[in-house]
């Protein structure tokens, strides 16, 4: 955990978190609930490695909507209503239209 005080920030910025499991933090843990796991995009590159290194070395993580690798994203609204699950195979540069129509842009 890393306090910035250079930046007048005085609160925790980062922790280690745990996204899935047992001990996964509540955030997380609402999160899958909301927007269920749908695949990996397999015809993209990324997707199929994902996909197979999962498979052969962690084919527990697979199982169920829990977060399954780094960069998983949630578009949630100003509600607080998640609107998306975008797995790592989506850059944020691709979310950028349901970013903008999200805050009515």
């Amino acid at each position: 955990m890393r306090n910035f005080k250079s930046c007048s920030v005085t609160f925790p910025l980062f922790e280690k978190t745990d996204v899935r499991g047992a001990n996964a933090h509540p955030l997380f843990k609402y999160l899958t609930e909301k927007k269920a796991f749908e695949g990996f995009d397999l015809n993209h590159p990324i997707g199929k490695i994902l996909s197979s290194m999962l498979q052969e070395k962690f084919p527990e993580t697979l199982v169920g909507d829990s977060i399954k690798w780094n960069f998983t994203k949630f578009l949630i609204d100003r509600t607080g209503n998640v609107v998306s699950r975008v797995e790592p195979t989506t850059s944020p540069m691709e979310m950028e239209e349901a970013i903008k129509s999200l805050l009515g842009k």
